[in-house]
């Protein structure tokens, strides 16, 4: 069984975000970067289901510039099998994300894809049921915990998920895309060795226009801006006083 699971390059969530004095991106010269913690989670869910035999390799990939290496060392480190770096230097959207993780996925012969259910830059939560989609495999998103089972007729993931009403356990026959939560598992540190290791690695590389799909985005950032300052909270001595500010105060009804 082969496992894929991509991995994007993002800022430091510890970081401050600042913005280009025109709004139109974030400045990343002085960003410290890393793996996006959800696919942090998801790589380490590969690589547990590798050291348990239910898989027999783990692919880590990411689409980006030169700079996206470093996180894929950082992968390989953690101790990923293999990183392939789908270069370009154009902007991707969701929807051109998994249709490029959709013709790896075929070509490598994948058999699970495991993925960040968001990235921390963009919080958009699109690309697995994108890729899903694209695929036609079964999806089951906000994985908590995964269990993997052998029958007659093939291999089940059975998954469980968070709902609005609690906990949910679903199954799906593989292949199948299964985006995770942060509290899936906890992400291992890379030992130095493997770090130093990793660094030397020669990373294969393949240009975004030679992989023969759609690279049309079709959505642009037209523009970025922080989120309005909010006021200053006020202390009241006692509930009823408490009560007469909120249903005297504008635009809030008690």
């Amino acid at each position: 069984m082969k496992i894929l699971v991509p991995v994007k390059q993002v800022i430091d969530p510890s970081f401050p975000v600042r913005l280009k004095p025109d709004c139109s991106g974030l400045e990343m010269g002085l960003m410290h970067l890393v793996i996006n913690p959800y696919d942090e989670v998801a790589l380490e869910e590969a690589l547990q289901w590798r050291e348990h035999d239910d898989a027999q390799s783990v692919l880590a990939i990411s689409c980006g510039n030169e700079g996206c290496l470093d996180v894929l060392r950082s992968a390989l480190a953690m101790g990923a099998d293999r990183a392939l770096l789908i270069e370009t230097h154009h902007a991707m959207s969701s929807l051109v994300l998994a249709r490029i993780l959709k013709k790896i996925a075929l070509d490598e012969q994948c058999d699970v894809i495991f993925i960040g259910r968001q990235g921390m830059g963009s919080d958009s939560n699109q690309v697995a049921p994108m890729l899903a989609a694209l695929l036609d495999w079964p999806l089951i998103s906000f994985a908590e915990a995964i269990k993997l089972e052998g029958s007659a007729d093939g291999k089940t993931v059975v998954v469980q998920t968070r709902s609005d009403s609690g906990s949910v356990t679903l199954k799906a026959p593989l292949p199948a895309v299964i985006s995770v939560e942060l509290t899936l598992n906890t992400p291992r540190y890379a030992a130095m060795q493997n770090l130093i290791k990793a660094k030397k690695t020669v990373i294969p590389r393949k240009a975004a226009e030679s992989l023969g799909v759609d690279l049309n985005t079709h959505i642009s950032v037209a523009q970025l801006r922080h989120l309005p300052m909010r006021p200053n909270g006020e202390i009241v001595a006692d509930v009823p006083t408490l009560l007469d500010r909120l249903r005297h105060k504008e635009k809030i009804l008690l």
